[in-house]
């Protein structure tokens, strides 16, 4: 038995899908079939049960994953075993919201980088649950997302900025608070976007319109169309200073009393083993780097 037989064993169970594990791995898909089926062959059991498109673990495969993760985890600890600053190796994978990766996460990796030229990154650019579902299955080492503080109890979250949120319209708009914006065009992120329920779920609670509305997927793209007068959007204020600030866009006003807030956090599982890289990381990005 190979440890690349285990690993492939292991993404294949996580991601639940033979395609995704060979993605993940960077192996081609004939290659992951071939490592499941030297297990197989070796143990002489089953691991899956191929129910047409859909896979599902047999008993015997259950009991192997269990010893699959101890193996694989005692692994990823020996080979960091004599690492110091000087010799730090390993990859790290990371998933993480636009505005974060643009404006938090490009400072502290380029510190890293500089520290520790021989550990390598990969960075996934995703909407915040998504990003969350990927640490669960094992797919992403970290994820740094902006949104209302998370609540998962398998999964250890720290808060590393706070954001405020800012309602936005054209430069010369006229309106005194968000309550005057009556049938103006609503600028909103994607649906899967924390922001997008956040935005849509206080204009309901506000009986505000939200019928007449454009929807992107890129905030970039949703800035310049506030600016060039299409519509009134809602976006963390790190992203938009810069904008209010050259006279580009202009604030308008929550209703009274409202502190609209999200959190920039970093979480990964509690299960996690984190190496001496992954830990440098992390305490870079707690200190802002």
């Amino acid at each position: 038995m190979e440890i690349r037989q285990f690993q492939s064993f292991k993404a294949v169970v996580d991601l639940n899908s033979f395609t995704k594990a060979a993605n993940a791995l960077q192996y081609s898909q004939a290659s992951i079939t071939s490592h499941i089926q030297q297990l197989e062959d070796e143990l002489g059991v089953p691991l899956f049960d191929r129910l047409g498109k859909q896979i599902q673990l047999t008993a015997a495969g259950q009991e192997l994953y269990q010893y699959v993760v101890e193996l694989l985890t005692s692994y990823a600890k020996i080979k960091h075993i004599s690492a110091t600053d000087e010799t730090l190796k390993g990859e790290i994978r990371i998933g993480a919201s636009e505005t974060m990766t643009v404006y938090k996460l490009g400072t502290v990796l380029a510190t890293y980088k500089k520290r520790y030229p021989d550990v390598t990154f990969s960075l996934i650019d995703d909407y915040c649950q998504q990003l969350r579902e990927r640490l669960h299955t094992g797919e992403l080492d970290f994820a740094i997302t902006l949104e209302p503080k998370v609540s998962d109890p398998q999964l250890t979250t720290e808060v590393i900025a706070e954001v405020p949120l800012v309602f936005i319209g054209e430069k010369n708009h006229s309106f005194q608070s968000i309550d005057d914006i009556k049938d103006e065009c609503i600028i909103f992120s994607e649906g899967n976007c924390a922001l997008r329920r956040f935005f849509q779920g206080y204009l309901t609670e506000k009986g505000i319109p939200t019928g007449n509305y454009l929807e992107f997927s890129s905030m970039e793209a949703m800035k310049r169309c506030v600016a060039s007068g299409l519509g009134i959007s809602l976006m963390p204020s790190i992203s938009v200073n810069a904008l209010v600030q050259d006279q580009q866009l202009k604030v308008i006003e929550p209703a009274a009393a409202d502190e609209l807030l999200f959190f920039g956090q970093i979480s990964y599982h509690k299960n996690k083993w984190l190496s001496k890289a992954h830990l440098k990381f992390l305490e870079m990005v707690l200190e802002g780097a």
